[in-house]
């Protein structure tokens, strides 16, 4: 077994959760399970078109979401901003966030945590189901 086998990700080896309204969906990637990353939290986060995402806030992390297609709206405190693919959001600890899909394909973001939110993870705390 290679030393560093467990530091190459290919998403489709890892779970997916769809949250339980059908709206969106979550892979965690790095994560302290697959290899051991106590630093850093990463994943692909898709929201459906027409959807949006609950309000949220991480008072421990700050988040960065990477936009890596579709578009829509997202909201930063009582800001709004348009995001699209190729676009770098940063999401200071402590500042409420949503997002909405007003395009026609998914809102995809790769999202990292640095340090890893406290509390349980989100498939637990939202009932999310396992798709595949």
């Amino acid at each position: 077994m290679s030393k560093y086998a467990s530091c190459v990700i290919d998403p489709q080896g890892f779970p997916a959760w769809e949250a339980q309204d059908q709206s969106r969906c979550v892979s965690p990637l790095i994560t302290d399970e697959s290899c051991d990353s106590k630093q850093l939290l990463t994943g692909l986060w898709r929201l459906y078109p027409g959807h949006e995402s609950d309000s949220d806030i991480h008072p421990d992390a700050d988040e960065i979401y990477y936009v890596v297609s579709g578009a829509g709206k997202l909201l930063l405190g009582d800001e709004e901003y348009v995001v699209r693919a190729g676009m770098t959001i940063f999401i200071p600890a402590g500042v409420r966030h949503q997002s909405f899909n007003t395009g026609d394909e998914n809102l995809v973001y790769y999202f990292i945590f640095a340090p890893p939110p406290g509390g349980p993870p989100k498939q637990q705390e939202q009932a999310w189901v396992k798709i595949q």
